[in-house]
């Protein structure tokens, strides 16, 4: 109520939304095995979403809130209704794409000269169709076109790789389902293959090899 300025509709929506009941503990488990408490020596930013107060938070950046990777990595990951809140410090985080399925728009201030996006919850032009998903998928591509608006007016090059309409059609309705891991990685791995494999996507890659 200070600050209604910084919620997202995401944020709000998730305050009204009863708290899930799966624990996250295992997905900690393997950063905490190979990290510890030590946080990488590259920079690493993992975005998470105080409950209570809406507020995007990035582990990892100058400012946050003390947390280990695994830490980090289970807030994350606490997708809201589904999985229980991750809590560090006593405080109570869900998964980050609550604020945004992509967060490009923290790289801004980096001034990188290439920005790669994965953005898995959003949808190529064209690619959108009715279905349980769509709304979502349409939420996701507006706010990464935004983000990749924010960052190309600083004349930051910026190339986002969201599902095709074949690749959402392997994709399904249901992220979570085991069964498609493989079906989804070899349809996306086509997809991406014949994407970068054109002449001016290959042009605007150059700076991967320098």
């Amino acid at each position: 109520m200070r600050a209604p300025w910084e919620i997202r509709p995401g944020s709000l929506a998730v305050a009204m939304l009863p708290s899930g009941q799966i624990p996250t503990e295992h997905i900690a488990a393997p950063f905490d095995a190979l990290f510890g408490d030590r946080w990488p020596t590259q920079p690493l930013w993992i975005v998470a979403v105080q409950l209570d107060t809406g507020r995007r938070i990035v582990f990892g950046r100058e400012g946050a809130p003390p947390a280990t990777p695994g830490e980090a990595v289970q807030a994350s990951c606490a997708i809201p209704a589904f999985f229980e809140p991750a809590v560090i410090g006593g405080t109570r985080y869900v998964d980050g794409g609550v604020h945004s399925t992509t967060n490009a728009d923290l790289v801004a201030a980096e001034r990188p000269g290439l920005v790669l996006i994965s953005a898995p919850m959003s949808a190529a032009r064209g690619a959108v169709r009715l279905g349980p998903t769509m709304a979502m998928r349409q939420v996701a591509r507006l706010s990464l076109a935004r983000e990749v608006a924010g960052l190309r007016a600083r004349g930051i090059t910026v190339m986002a790789f969201q599902p095709t309409a074949n690749d959402i059609a392997v994709m399904g309705n249901d992220s979570l389902d085991p069964a498609a891991a493989g079906p989804v990685a070899r349809q996306v791995r086509q997809t991406t293959t014949a994407r970068i494999s054109r002449p001016d996507v290959k042009k605007r890659l150059a700076a991967l090899q320098s």
